[in-house]
């Protein structure tokens, strides 16, 4: 209203001068365009009131502004004072206030007498931010809004203006304490969205029919609050890197030279300054660890951690708070530099080496303003100086951080910790901080830090659940790298994946789940996609495939099969191999024949199989032909798996074996992994494992001879024969210990019959057909019977007397295509010819 009156009074003065000097513009119209260059009292008063005016326009645009934000300082303050109340209700933001608005009208609408959380959750749906949200989510907004509205009715109350219910006051407290936690500047439909989740047990049971679970919400809105800080934190410290020195000169131009230290290095701060490092997410805890080493007057930090869980981002977080000025007060004015060890020790002596290392260390010394940083600082260990009584590089530094000439920051793996610096003399100058590998939500919002960098280099929009299968995935079937990064590794290959299959159609640019799912099978070659309803039905009639070529051993099949449907339902223990088993039995049995077709119809070819047999494992030296050497040799066992991970592996003969190498087994069974020669770790939690004996063959025999009851057998072969040979902690470590019977006639017969099948498969290749008589079939498989050796007699006889004798008709020219070759009653092989075309 006061605006309002000002600028009436003004354009009135304005209009009233106009008619006192009508007659002038009258003669010049022109005039009137210069009409500030008249010197007048109702001029002034137009001027004075315009000003006024736009001076108060301001004052209430800046009110306005200001009236939905959250005064941190005064809320600090108050809370100081002891003050019992707030009025959360001022910090709610506008697009907020328009959604509890909408909640009202639509209770209102419904004649309730109080606004619900399904109202207000309704209202949320048509918000931006909620609606950006479930499209991340990979949900249809419109079907959820027709479950919600399905909820929303009840009783018709009194006819009067609905109140706010008690759980929607609820969920609008804990948003405003959320906001305010994440130093926010007022209460937006974000902060909301996963109260209403908590607090209505309907409205969670719905979204959990779509999927949803509080921790996808909870991270998608994490996700979306770290773009806002990257975006608000990149804005405040350029705002602050206005007044940060750019050279290595101090605000008080109280620091010296450092032209050494300068070669050698390069300044993260002015490197955070200018934009040049990624912001830091998720690493505050350890970030205020190394302030607190800092301040308790420790001269030196050491990082430990694997590589790739993200030592260096916690430098560049430092970095970038040091710009930012958001730091203890004895780091502030201060700069953080690199060593280059590498530029360092480049064509230098190791005297000139060390000579380059003092130098460094008493410039940073007396200029007062250094914190110094060496990324991997195990490189220092072992430059020698020379000379009989010359120092480590390591030790120089050790001895300067003693002395307390310099603060350093530095980086190292576990691995090279324990075996390099530990019990050194710079491992006892220096406080460890360990960094560990973040937990799954953690990493989640690691590599969600990463995405709009992804999204803008490749045209790929990505929803949460590929980033959420990213960390899964990665985090289940690659061990030898560390989260984040093999999150982040993993997800830019399916981006990357996505961008080349859809160049020519951008517009379906999206890369989900399953296209990280294929991009991880692609890597390990391990069948990771969703199962179908024919790998369902596949694996419900698995004993029925493997009796296709396996003949008996119900017992040993079943037991397979069962290990084989817990694993693809992911219903095994994810730390150990999908199964391991033993095989015990008589030599020809069906021990290595049921290995080798557990691989063809599991893993879809026989190739899958790695294969060992333990009489070449027989003494002290094994170990290093199994697993590598740290001179570089290659096991062949552990590389056999690295490369193809997913995959049976048969021992055969284990018995044979040197207990050096069952010892191995103990880990490989126990923790589903193993570490070669040069250190690294290899996984067998998706391999089968199954190990053959021949332990107690002649007692198998005997037993079932005499109708012992196959798990008394079992149970009397651990007890009086295996435990000889093996130790009862490796002989409980199996999943199964399956005993195989000795192979009757009718099984005789039957593998006869499956043989002849396989020959006739081969014979039709070249066009030609084979029928072989029922009495013909018996009597091979009576002459290639024996108890003693199972069906391996049978083999070596059909060789002799069918595939040799058909060989020869082919190259003689008597068997040709379309020919049939028959086998009669007794067994003989002839050619019946076929039609001449």
């Amino acid at each position: 209203m006061v605006v309002l009156i000002v600028a009436i009074a003004g354009w009135l003065a304005l209009a009233a001068w106009a008619f006192t000097e009508r007659e002038t513009f009258i003669q010049n119209p022109a005039a009137i365009l210069t009409f500030f260059e008249f010197q007048h009292p109702l001029l002034l008063v137009f001027f004075l009131s315009t000003w006024l005016d736009l001076f108060l326009i301001y004052r209430q645009s800046e009110k306005n502004h200001n009236r939905n934000k959250i005064n941190h300082r005064h809320w600090r303050d108050e809370s100081v004072k002891g003050k019992e109340y707030f009025n959360g209700a001022t910090a709610i933001g506008s697009e907020l206030e328009k959604v509890l608005e909408d909640a009202f009208l639509i209770a209102v609408k419904l004649k309730q007498s109080e606004v619900t959380i399904m109202h207000f959750f309704r209202a949320l749906l048509t918000t931006n931010q909620i609606q950006h949200m479930f499209i991340r989510l990979g949900i249809n907004a419109g079907q959820l809004v027709d479950k919600i509205e399905k909820h929303m009715g009840g009783k018709p109350g009194k006819d009067r203006r609905p109140v706010l219910s008690l759980p929607l006051q609820e969920v609008l407290i804990s948003a405003f304490i959320d906001a305010l936690e994440r130093r926010e500047k007022s209460v937006e439909p974000l902060n909301a969205v996963i109260f209403c989740y908590r607090r209505d047990k309907v409205l969670a049971e719905i979204l959990y029919d779509l999927e949803i679970d509080a921790d996808k919400i909870n991270n998608v809105c994490e996700w979306f609050q770290i773009n806002h800080q990257l975006v608000e934190r990149s804005r405040s410290y350029r705002r602050s890197a206005a007044l940060k020195p750019g050279t290595g000169m101090d605000r008080a131009y109280t620091a010296v030279a450092t032209p050494t230290l300068d070669h050698f290095s390069h300044d993260l701060v002015l490197a955070a300054k200018y934009g040049r490092l990624e912001l830091c997410v998720g690493r505050q805890a350890e970030i205020d660890s190394i302030f607190e080493v800092m301040e308790s007057g420790q001269s030196g930090v050491l990082l430990v951690g694997a590589s790739g869980t993200g030592k260096t981002m916690v430098i560049n977080g430092i970095a970038q708070l040091m710009v930012e000025e958001r730091v203890p007060k004895f780091l502030q004015d201060k700069r953080l530099v690199e060593i280059d060890v590498s530029r360092l020790v480049a064509g230098a002596a190791p005297a000139e080496a060390e000579a380059r290392l003092l130098g460094s260390i008493n410039e940073a010394s007396r200029a007062g303003n250094i914190i110094l940083h060496i990324a991997n600082i195990e490189n220092l260990v072992g430059i020698s100086a020379g000379g009989e009584e010359s120092l480590d590089l390591s030790e120089v530094l050790s001895e300067s951080l003693v002395r307390r000439h310099i603060f350093c920051i530095s980086t190292i793996t576990t691995e090279n910790y324990s075996r390099v610096i530990e019990k050194t003399a710079l491992g006892e100058a220096m406080t460890t901080i360990g960094i560990k590998e973040p937990a799954v939500n953690q990493a989640i919002q690691m590599v969600e830090s990463k995405v709009a960098m992804l999204e803008n280099k490749f045209r790929v929009f990505v929803t949460y659940g590929a980033i959420e299968q990213c960390v899964k995935l990665s985090s289940r079937y690659i061990h030898d790298k560390s989260l984040p990064e093999k999150a982040v590794n993993l997800l830019r290959s399916a981006v990357i994946r996505v961008a080349k299959t859809t160049r020519h159609n951008p517009e379906v640019a999206i890369c989900t789940k399953e296209h990280v799912s294929e991009a991880i099978s692609e890597m390990t070659g391990i069948p990771i996609q969703k199962l179908t309803e024919d790998e369902s039905a596949k694996l419900l009639t698995l004993e029925e495939s493997i009796h296709q070529r396996m003949v008996g051993q119900e017992e040993a099949v079943s037991a397979v099969c069962a290990s084989l449907r817990r694993a693809r339902a992911e219903m095994k223990d994810i730390k150990r191999p999908i199964a391991s088993f033993l095989f015990l039995g008589p030599t020809g049995v069906g021990k290595t024949e049921l290995a080798k077709t557990v691989s063809e119809t599991y893993f879809g070819n026989e190739d899958y199989m790695v294969r060992l047999d333990m009489s070449e494992y027989q003494d002290a030296g094994s170990t290093r032909k199994m697993i590598g050497d740290v001179d570089g040799t290659l096991g062949y066992l552990t590389e056999a798996v690295r490369k193809k991970p997913f995959s049976l592996i048969l021992f055969d003969e284990i018995e044979k074996a040197h207990p050096d190498i069952l010892n191995l087994f103990l880990q490989m069974l126990d923790d589903g992994r193993l570490t070669d020669g040069q250190g690294r770790t290899i996984s067998f939690t998706e391999s089968i494992i199954i190990a053959t004996s021949n332990i107690g063959a002649l007692y198998i025999q005997e037993q079932i001879k005499a109708g012992t009851e196959l798990n008394i057998l079992k149970q009397e072969l651990i007890d009086n024969q295996l435990n000889k040979y093996m130790r009862p902690e490796l002989i409980n470590r199996f999943d199964g210990i399956i005993v195989f019977k000795p192979l009757t006639e009718d099984n005789i017969f039957r593998i006869a019959t499956l043989m002849l099948k396989g020959i006739k498969k081969r014979l039709a290749e070249k066009g030609v057909d084979l029928q072989a008589d029922r009495l013909g079939a018996q009597k091979l498989a009576k002459a290639g019977y024996d108890p003693k050796f199972g069906a391996r007699p049978l083999r070596r006889l059909l060789q002799d007397r069918v595939e040799d004798k058909i060989a020869n008709k082919i190259l003689s020219g008597e068997l040709k295509r379309r020919d049939t070759v028959i086998i009669d009653s007794r067994a003989e092989i002839s050619v019946l010819k076929g039609r001449e075309l």
